[in-house]
């Protein structure tokens, strides 16, 4: 098995090559699915020798017998399945077993996104010749690259820093992203000028004279005040749960990290290490003070918990979820 990075992925079906099986893995659901569109767009199957199924809804056998069958008047049938993780005992079983030895004349997809804490079974089974390819979550700078290109691609220019400060508002979600890469296309259409880190402010949700930051920092300073009265308020100007989400597990994950190099006895060296300012560092590890180790990494589980509720099809009001885990995060236990 290979592991490949979507970059990859994209590369190696530019040049018409393709393995028994891929599996696509992680956290960006929304860029597994445009993988699957751009396998479509370059190989263009037939009908008859394309599907795609829902796990929890097919008959796993059935979509084996597919890839199991000769394609039609050409060289690769297309099989995908998404949602592996939704399968039963005895036809992920089936599924393990196909990995293991799959048809050389199939192309089978494989999607899924199992939940924390569960363990995925698929990576051990897949053979030689097939493929793990990694939807992890963007970093920055793949996020800021991502909707730096669709900008450009429509002809629209923008400043760096106004990128940068688009992504620390809102996170790296591809769909986030996406949403907000085409409300600037719209925003832009017209305007012989670059897009600046002011238009970021204000497509994000936030007043241009206003602090976008006021909630992080005010649960990196345990304010319990002034954290749940900065999340009501941002949500009820209209921004969206998920990037407040971002903005708050960042928050979590810098306060970690701080403590975690304090401790290490790196020294002036830590700063770096953390890619933040000297005055950065020692403001974070001032308030990394308030907390204990556990408590963050509580804290940051019960973020990815509220990730999960967010993106799921819960009826739970994202609102609600998000002040909850505000209050729980700055809370004194």
């Amino acid at each position: 098995m290979q592991t490949l990075t979507p970059r990859a992925l994209a590369d190696e079906w530019a040049r018409k090559k393709t393995r028994p099986v891929y599996y696509l893995c992680g956290e960006e659901t929304a860029m597994k699915e445009a993988a699957l569109k751009r396998l479509e767009a370059v190989f263009k199957p037939e009908q008859f020798n394309f599907s795609v199924r829902d796990a929890e809804t097919s008959d796993v056998e059935q979509a084996l017998d597919e890839a199991r069958t000769a394609p039609m008047l050409a060289d690769i049938r297309f099989v995908a399945l998404k949602h592996a993780e939704k399968l039963k005992k005895e036809p992920l079983k089936a599924l393990l077993a196909y990995l293991e030895d799959p048809c050389p004349s199939a192309c089978l997809l494989v999607l899924a996104d199992w939940p924390q804490g569960k363990q995925d079974p698929i990576p051990a089974s897949l053979s030689q010749d097939c493929a793990l390819v990694d939807f992890a979550p963007m970093t920055a700078a793949q996020a800021v690259e991502r909707v730096n290109g669709a900008l450009i691609a429509k002809g629209v220019k923008a400043e760096a820093e106004a990128l940068e400060l688009l992504i620390e508002l809102l996170g790296t979600d591809s769909v986030t992203l996406d949403g907000e890469t085409e409300k600037i296309i719209l925003f832009m259409h017209g305007q012989n000028r670059m897009f600046k880190p002011e238009d970021a402010l204000a497509l994000a949700g936030f007043a241009r004279t206003g602090d976008p930051f006021e909630l992080s920092n005010a649960v990196c300073g345990r304010r319990a005040q002034q954290a749940g009265d900065a999340a009501s308020r941002m949500l009820a100007s209209g921004a969206e749960p998920l990037a407040l989400l971002s903005q708050v597990s960042r928050a979590v994950e810098r306060l970690l990290k701080v403590k975690r190099l304090s401790a290490s006895g790196d020294g002036q060296a830590a700063c770096y290490q953390a890619g933040m300012s000297p005055g950065q560092y020692h403001a974070a590890l001032r308030d990394a003070g308030a907390y204990t180790e556990e408590k963050l990494l509580r804290s940051l589980r019960r973020c990815l918990e509220a990730e999960e509720l967010l993106k799921s099809s819960s009826k739970r009001d994202p609102g609600l979820v998000l002040r909850q885990l505000v209050h729980e995060i700055v809370s004194a236990k």
